[in-house]
């Protein structure tokens, strides 16, 4: 089997066994040094390495193109069918499975648990010369992305809705104690950068604010 297609196979697992059985995938796990962030799929190109657990840091993100999926009036765990719908594009498109996958939610949707919002997710093209932008396979769209800048904390292990909520508050106390130098620039977003062959324990995500800054 090529690795382009046992990487869709495994990143399809990963979302099935979080939508069959999402107590057992999170699970409090022994900490262990986390895997490579592009150990189960490359990275898109120019696309930069993850940030470390714990850490906070402002990175700066190529141009890019990603084919994208949509949940309208949604909320946050609406991943799994999204992912299917990616994951049908690329196969069909013959597009290789990148790292990371990326998660975009509206901003009410992060300051309360029962809000209800636009939910996107993105599979990255490897390259910005990789098909074209425009309608996809089904309701999945290709779409150029310009340069960006964003904040970014880097976390490892299990992953939920609460801890993204976490994350987005500490992010957001960042940039009010860098408000001379920084404001917020956007929805926030979640990178995911592994698929089910990594334990949970090893697994590397990061929660994102996008950033402008304010020196001229």
């Amino acid at each position: 089997m090529k690795r382009r297609d046992s990487m869709k196979l495994v990143w399809a697992g990963f979302v099935t066994s979080l939508c069959l059985i999402p107590s057992q995938i999170f699970a409090q796990q022994v900490q262990k040094e986390p895997k490579k962030a592009n150990s189960d799929a490359p990275f898109a190109e120019g696309w930069p390495d993850s940030t470390n657990p714990g850490t906070i840091e402002v990175k700066k993100y190529p141009a890019y193109r990603s084919a994208i999926a949509r949940a309208k009036n949604a909320s946050m765990g609406a991943d799994g069918v999204l992912f299917f719908s990616l994951f049908r594009h690329i196969t069909q498109s013959n597009v290789e499975m990148t790292s990371p996958v990326v998660n975009t939610y509206e901003p009410k949707m992060i300051e309360s648990p029962d809000e209800k919002g636009e939910v996107t997710m993105e599979f990255l093209y490897s390259s910005r010369e990789l098909g074209k932008p425009g309608k996809g396979v089904g309701a999945v769209e290709v779409v150029d992305h310009p340069a960006s800048t964003y904040l970014c904390m880097g976390v490892q292990g299990k992953m939920d809705e609460n801890l993204m909520r976490e994350g987005v508050v500490k992010l957001q106390s960042w940039i009010k104690e860098h408000s001379s130098e920084w404001v917020e620039d956007g929805k926030p977003r979640r990178l995911g950068y592994h698929g089910p062959m990594t334990p949970v324990s090893q697994r590397l995500w990061e929660v994102q604010i996008p950033v402008k800054s304010l020196k001229k």
